[in-house]
């Protein structure tokens, strides 16, 4: 029997190729044990890694193969706008369907993932591989829930313990032991803070104890808070969760409206105006109520060239901060930290706009051809030549400003913005965030061209 191949990435993107894709296509070369598949209407790049598909389709065609999907035999049910905001923010409510609408690219895996084209990855299989370790899986089945004052976890715990006693198995660790303290007003026992209860921080009260395995992986959580989709990858066991954004029961309405509503994810305008469940909301379901979701509790270092004063989001601990990166092998590195990988975020407008920017064509390089040119175009051999060097580093992704106007008027002005490595050693990642007191200071161009300084290039020990 063949065996399984370890994961298969999936990205939906409908628009103009991106001026990073070759430093994208470069980390997935670099994956070389993971496939990965482009749902898209761009036409493909001359040349890919071999382990990069492009599934080239229409944004009409997607609309009818969703058609399909939600009422078969009907292909025009779905209809959005034909507009490039609407390409774009769309594939994100697609990729959760992708492994059922391309199984023939699942089969054979393993593991299946969704992603985004703004992300360089980094060793994604070494990080797969420590998170999906049992020792790391987090099981539990009471939760409270906010809407009964967390007095569910009494109650799940007190059926539970009758269930198991009539079962003739009650051991102390057959029931979620979360720990309770009676409530000064209602007298009950329930935690302390409701929303603070989740798989991570009661991981000793709900062991996984039956021989369970991690199926679901995401490098957002563990988080403080209790939702367990991401975007820019989140990753299922194949066969369980290939199909399982039918688990929402409002998929149907996510996919036939032309409102973008981050089904990949845990938030958005919709998913609290009009209550439809997203990604993370259903993966939270089937890990802290129904169950059938084991995560991962390992803390993955990961990446997001981000604000870290958006608070708008109500995400004051979300990734943010990445400044600089530096890609040698699949080993990624960001503000000197490794991480599993990086999202680009809001430094996608520095990249459009850079005035120093000279990303060639992704080559492979001379050696995996069998040395020499082969024929080739000469601008596919200097995309070779430059990608064997094998590291490659992106500077000012952002900028460090002197001051922070949303910061409170404590927070410290930076005054060494000229003096070497004081960036760097303000700006230093811990896990996913810019912890120092300079973190509010970094700043992301949105509209400003003159500020744009961002420059990718070989290592500086690779230069001549």
């Amino acid at each position: 029997m063949t065996p399984a191949k370890p994961l298969v990435v999936y990205i939906v993107y409908f628009g103009p190729l991106p001026p990073w894709l070759p430093l994208t296509l470069q980390s997935m070369y670099v994956n070389a044990l993971v496939d990965f598949v482009v749902i898209t209407n761009a036409d493909a790049p001359a040349v890919l890694p071999s382990n990069v598909h492009f599934e080239k389709t229409s944004f009409v065609a997607m609309q009818q193969r969703l058609s399909d999907l939600i009422t078969p035999g009907n292909s025009s049910s779905v209809h959005y706008a034909d507009t490039y905001a609407g390409h774009y923010n769309k594939g994100n409510d697609i990729k959760p369907l992708a492994a059922e609408l391309y199984p023939q690219h699942t089969a054979g895996h393993e593991w299946w993932a969704w992603s985004d084209l703004d992300v360089v990855f980094g060793n994604l299989l070494k990080w797969m591989n420590l998170a999906s370790r049992g020792k790391h899986a987090a099981c539990c089945r009471c939760i409270p829930r906010q809407g009964d004052g967390g007095r569910g976890a009494a109650k799940a715990r007190e059926e539970c313990a009758a269930a198991a006693a009539a079962a003739g198995n009650l051991t102390p660790q057959t029931c979620c032991q979360i720990p309770l303290s009676k409530g000064k007003q209602t007298g009950q026992l329930e935690p302390r803070n409701v929303n603070m209860v989740n798989v991570y921080s009661h991981k000793h009260y709900c062991p996984c104890d039956h021989d369970e395995q991690v199926n679901v992986v995401t490098p957002l959580y563990p988080n403080p808070w209790r939702k367990k989709a991401w975007g820019p990858f989140t990753a299922f066991r194949v066969g369980w969760g290939t199909s399982l954004f039918r688990t929402s029961p409002h998929w149907k309405r996510v996919i036939s409206s032309g409102d973008y509503a981050h089904f990949d994810e845990w938030w958005g305008e919709f998913h609290y105006s009009r209550g439809w469940e997203t990604m993370g909301d259903v993966v939270t379901r089937l890990a802290e109520v129904e169950g059938g979701a084991v995560l991962s509790r390992l803390k993955m270092p990961f990446a997001e060239a981000k604000t870290c004063t958006d608070y708008a989001s109500g995400c004051s601990f979300c990734p943010c901060g990445a400044m600089r990166l530096k890609l040698r092998g699949s080993t990624l590195e960001v503000n000197e930290q490794e991480v599993m990988l990086l999202h680009l975020a809001q430094s996608k407008f520095a990249w459009l706009h850079a005035p120093k920017l000279s990303l060639p064509a992704w080559a492979p390089p001379p050696a995996a051809t069998g040395g020499g040119d082969g024929g080739r175009p000469a601008a596919v051999e200097d995309g070779a030549r430059m990608w064997a060097q094998g590291c490659y580093e992106v500077n000012h992704l952002g900028r460090m400003n002197a001051t922070c106007k949303l910061c409170s008027a404590r927070a410290p002005t930076f005054t060494e913005v000229g003096v070497p490595g004081a960036v760097e050693k303000a700006t230093k990642l811990r896990r996913h965030r810019v912890q120092s007191d300079f973190r509010g200071h970094i700043v992301y161009e949105t509209e400003r061209e003159d500020e744009v300084r961002l420059e990718a290039k070989p290592c500086a020990r690779f230069q001549q």
